[in-house]
């Protein structure tokens, strides 16, 4: 009780997150990432009226493109329905894109394509997201993440829970910490969602490792985080304190 924080997630796990994480940092910078802004789910961030329509949707991503350091006017987005097993390419063939088979799609609402013949990133929104600002954040920055590693060839193999991480680097991981754990509660029941790679818990270790880099011990964005996360923040940060 009165030990030293235990470790907040299985060994395994850590020694991954820390090698990754350094990895990204080496990558992308640790000044850049120390100075870089966090985005928050605030209309000074995301100056947007979210109606529901797809503008909405340009708008958000344009914002995140440029976070990212990628251009926004490289990227296509396009979007799709839940359920659909196809999807049509868009050439004059009337081909279509099988999606059985294409990752695990339960843990993410989006699609990415890589560059294709028009030269842009193309980028696939499932239409949900549209009524849902903070899904449809954590979505797009997960996708345009992929343009940060596949497409601008920084690895040769797809990593699903390093482009989570990613996003993290990039200043935008709250709202991707935030949809990895998500309950509901209706007149007569209960339940939860999940969306993304990284576990809860995970997420809650890694946001203590950048906050760490950072030199920030209360960070205001933190306030920002779900009671889950911001709980396994806390513990994290606690236990990272405790070592060299």
């Amino acid at each position: 009780m009165f030990g030293p924080p235990r470790r907040p997630i299985p060994e395994a796990s850590q020694k991954w997150l820390d090698e990754a994480f350094s990895w990204l940092i080496m990558l992308f910078g640790d000044e850049r990432t120390r100075d870089r802004k966090v985005l928050v789910p605030h209309p000074t961030d995301f100056p947007i009226r979210y109606d529901g329509g797809v503008q909405a949707a340009l708008d958000t991503l344009h914002i995140l493109a440029v976070q990212m350091e990628v251009n926004s006017d490289d990227i296509l987005l396009d979007f799709y329905e839940d359920g659909k097993s196809s999807l049509s390419t868009g050439s004059p063939f009337n081909s279509f894109i099988p999606l059985m088979g294409y990752k695990n799609l339960t843990s993410s609402a989006g699609l990415y394509w890589g560059k294709q013949e028009d030269g842009k990133y193309h980028i696939w929104l499932e239409k949900r997201n549209l009524i849902d600002p903070e899904n449809m954040v954590a979505t797009l920055a997960h996708e345009i993440a992929h343009i940060k590693l596949l497409g601008e060839e920084r690895i040769e193999k797809n990593n699903e829970p390093l482009t989570d991480l990613m996003t993290i680097v990039f200043g935008l991981g709250i709202f991707n910490a935030n949809v990895s754990f998500r309950e509901y509660k209706a007149f007569n029941s209960w339940g939860y969602s999940s969306t993304g790679y990284l576990k809860q818990r995970e997420w809650g270790y890694s946001l203590a490792l950048f906050a760490r880099l950072r030199g920030e011990k209360d960070p205001d964005w933190t306030k920002y985080l779900t009671r889950n996360i911001r709980s396994d923040f806390s513990k994290s940060q606690a236990y990272l304190e405790q070592q060299p």
